[in-house]
């Protein structure tokens, strides 16, 4: 035996005390300081919970326990998951011994009376195995410690990095009416004094602030999207969530000179805000993604699907999207046109996205250039019968 494996515990379990004498004797040659016996096997229990082997010498026929009765009991309780061997001693070596003992979870076996080379060879493959196996709970051990702790960290930063956005949106937005409310006030005032360019001028500076405002309003959506839970599920209608949306966009709607059609929707698991805003924000791009002086059109349907999931997709007329340009058009602040063609800030598809996937649902598009698109976002939910 090597130094490694003279520290280890063991235990042994064997009615007749001339074994138990021989096995002790045998260890003590070897170098071993760590050993136990009992000859009463109603000790196991205490024994292996106290002493905590690194291995179990076990014989098989003894009274009041037998040792297929404590291979059942450690299995049960869960000590044959941990690093602890279990060698199996008996006179008994029939295939129906062996395989009774080997399906009961013990890791070894050997045939009494012993060859001690045998048992030597054997006894250090299985301390070699407990070794390597308490190696890999340390190592396991560590990686969680390191994983919980990191989970931490990257909570408190998130947590940080929300309560800055959420400063940063509310603490900016009286400058930038501030600064918006001056330029409308120097525009009224001078009007007579202030030339064509400098009028451009304060526009371009009006326009600014209210881009800016926002993109700092879309940025503390984008945050607040990853805090929906399963919890927070509940079945909704989306005629009623369409019918608000639509109410809210009146104006846009009437100015563009947008025809919406819909046919009845149903109920879907999820929750109303989220769901509300996603809708808008199709729509809205429904609406804003138009060639020059074409009238928007848009359709919404629905269909269950054999799984159970509900589709809702909103088909429009408008420019379309190349099929390259699909996946980008998800990611935060992408942008497939200036702002001067189109505005926005290019966080509507990912918030969009990332809300779906908060209420356990996605979003998917269909589309090519010049050809409308069709957006549908996937509900892997029953509808309320």
């Amino acid at each position: 035996m090597t130094d490694n494996f003279t520290t280890s515990r063991i235990l042994i379990v064997d009615d007749q005390p001339t074994n138990t004498n021989l096995l002790e004797n045998f260890l003590k040659i070897n170098g071993f300081k760590h050993y136990l016996s009992t000859n009463d096997a109603r000790d196991v229990q205490h024994l292996v919970r106290e002493f905590k082997p690194d291995l179990l010498l076990l014989d098989i026929m003894m009274p009041h326990i037998s040792g297929i009765e404590i291979l059942k009991w450690l299995k049960e309780t869960g000590f044959l998951d941990s690093p602890m061997r279990v060698m199996v001693l008996t006179a008994d070596i029939t295939k129906e011994t062996l395989k009774q003992v080997l399906s009961s979870g013990a890791h070894d076996m050997m045939r009494k009376p012993f060859d001690f080379v045998e048992l030597e060879l054997r006894l250090k493959n299985l301390l070699h195995t407990n070794k390597l196996m308490k190696q890999l709970n340390d190592q396991s051990l560590h990686l969680a410690s390191l994983v919980e702790e990191r989970t931490a960290e990257l909570s408190q930063k998130n947590e940080e990095l929300e309560q800055f956005i959420y400063v940063a949106s509310h603490d900016t937005q009286e400058p930038l009416r501030m600064i918006t409310g001056f330029l409308q006030l120097l525009e009224k005032k001078y009007s007579g004094q202030i030339d064509e360019k400098g009028r451009q001028y304060i526009h371009f500076a009006v326009d600014g602030a209210a881009r800016m405002k926002t993109l700092i309003k879309d940025m503390l959506e984008f945050s607040r999207a990853g805090k929906l839970s399963r919890e927070d599920l509940d079945m909704i209608d989306l005629n009623e969530v369409l019918e608000d949306v639509m109410l809210g966009l009146q104006g846009l709607i009437d100015q563009t000179g947008t025809v919406i059609t819909f046919e009845n929707l149903p109920q879907v698991e999820a929750v109303s805000a989220p769901v509300r805003q996603v809708i808008q924000n199709l729509i809205v791009n429904a609406i804003t993604y138009q060639p020059e002086g074409q009238q928007p059109k848009i359709g919404i349907t629905s269909s269950t699907e054999s799984t159970g999931e509900v589709k809702i997709c909103v088909t429009d007329n408008g420019i379309g999207i190349s099929e390259e340009n699909q996946k980008k058009i998800f990611d935060i602040f992408s942008r497939l046109h200036t702002k001067e063609d189109y505005p926005g800030s290019g966080m509507g598809l990912s918030i969009s996205k990332k809300l779906m996937e908060r209420m356990g649902g996605s979003i998917s598009v269909k589309s090519s250039p010049n050809n409308g698109s069709v957006f549908c976002l996937h509900f892997p939910f029953s509808p309320l019968q």
